[in-house]
């Protein structure tokens, strides 16, 4: 059972990783993105191809995938997202799953659909023990790397501009349009933001374990259990969300394999009844 909290653990950060991106999204936005997994696994595949084809090191190349992401995103909000939101809001659903349909099937034409995992050469030690479990040093430098980006991004929705004008449009739209606030603006920033951390989760978890296009809705559905486990509104539950659903994720999948995705479902139901705003939501509604 140690074993399974432990390597639970480190998965959990980069879980959270992806979700900040998600809550964030449908917290400021008001949209429930179902391309938010391709933004994942579109890091990932991006890390992967500028280590391998290109000859990157791992930490440019994650990177740099992270900062693509980031700008497809950003490119997916001004193009598309932005024209349906304003007319007809509900229709960003349909939209966003057509988006991921649409990527995907660009990303198994380009990638092909087999699974790949990138090696990366550390020159770290191999590892160390806590209590009877060897953690790789690899694993763990991902999970502390994993830290101090969820970090980074609490400072940066707290202490720059880009977080106050964040903020206000969480709070009260229509008074930080009122203020000057430019909700276009602040909502590409966003999705920018979103796709940047969403691609350096991918890009850290492809050197973790296989990654492939198609996983695309995995990643949306994991990035939704782990908002609903920690709360919308709360990065500080999302990151609890993410540790926890790792170690669910991960005891599940060790203990009763054939079952697992049952058991993850069942557990996002015990919660939308009897803790629907999450251990650290303020339990107020989504915008509409």
């Amino acid at each position: 059972m140690e074993d399974v909290i432990i390597y639970g653990l480190l998965r959990g950060g980069i879980y959270a990783l992806a979700a900040f991106g998600f809550s964030l999204v449908l917290g400021v936005i008001g949209i429930v993105n179902f391309a938010h997994g391709v933004f994942v696994v579109f890091g990932g595949l991006l890390t992967h191809y500028l280590a391998t084809k290109l000859g990157l090191p791992y930490v440019p190349a994650l990177i740099l995938a992270a900062v693509a992401t980031g700008l497809l995103a950003g490119l997916i909000q001004r193009l598309f997202i932005a024209r349906t939101f304003t007319s007809e809001p509900l229709m960003v659903l349909v939209q966003t799953f057509g988006i991921a349909t649409v990527v995907t099937e660009l990303g198994i034409h380009y990638w092909g659909s087999q699974e790949r995992v990138l090696r990366v050469e550390t020159g770290l030690p191999p590892g160390f023990f806590i209590g009877n479990t060897f953690v790789p040093s690899f694993d763990f430098v991902l999970f502390l790397l994993s830290l101090i980006s969820a970090g980074v991004l609490y400072l940066l929705i707290q202490k720059t501009r880009f977080g106050r004008a964040v903020r206000a449009c969480r709070d009260e739209r229509q008074s930080a349009q009122l203020n000057g606030i430019n909700l276009s603006r602040t909502f590409e920033q966003t999705m920018f933001v979103s796709g940047a951390w969403s691609g350096l989760a991918g890009g850290m978890f492809i050197a973790l374990s296989p990654l492939a296009p198609y996983m695309d809705f995995d990643w949306t559905i994991n990035s939704f259990l782990v908002m609903v486990i920690g709360g919308l509104g709360s990065m500080v539950g999302v990151l609890v969300g993410g540790l926890i659903f790792g170690v669910l994720a991960f005891a599940s999948s060790f203990y009763v394999p054939t079952v697992a995705p049952a058991v993850t479902f069942s557990i996002l139901l015990l919660f939308l009844l009897f803790r629907p705003q999450g251990l650290f939501g303020s339990g107020q509604g989504t915008r509409k």
